[in-house]
């Protein structure tokens, strides 16, 4: 997952030194018109590390999106059912491995960290006549 989602200083100075690399090659110095070249590769580098970083995000096993979750879960819904129904019916899926997800163990230390109370009395599982 790329984490990175936004130019930093050293993208910038890395575009400075292309940038005046091109206009050493174009005008044989120092020129204004490089400005132009400066901001549209700036512009070109911030589209491509923001579509770089929205595509990492969403999962690779069911498609789902989070940052499309937190502006509309329906849309996000959407999106993983679809996800999934191409994946079904693609035959390079078919044989491939499920994902490995490991449960998650919380010790007693970091149940009492999170001030969660273990419950005392076991969780009766409701029968099957009281659901009819």
């Amino acid at each position: 997952m790329y984490l990175k989602k936004e130019v930093s200083i050293f993208d910038v100075m890395i575009l400075l030194a292309v940038t005046a690399l091109l206009a050493f090659a174009i005008w044989e110095g120092p020129d204004l018109r490089s400005l132009v070249i400066f901001s549209g590769l700036a512009f070109v580098l911030q589209v491509f590390l923001r579509i770089r970083y929205r595509e990492s995000v969403k999962c690779p096993h069911c498609g789902f999106d989070p940052i499309l979750y937190k502006k509309s879960p329906q849309k996000a819904a959407d999106g993983v059912n679809q996800f999934i129904a191409l994946r079904k019916d693609n035959p390079q899926f078919m044989l491939r491995p499920k994902p490995h997800i490991k449960p998650i163990y919380l010790g007693k230390d970091q149940i009492k960290a999170l001030n969660l109370q273990p419950s005392a009395q076991p969780v009766s599982k409701p029968s099957h006549d009281a659901q009819q």
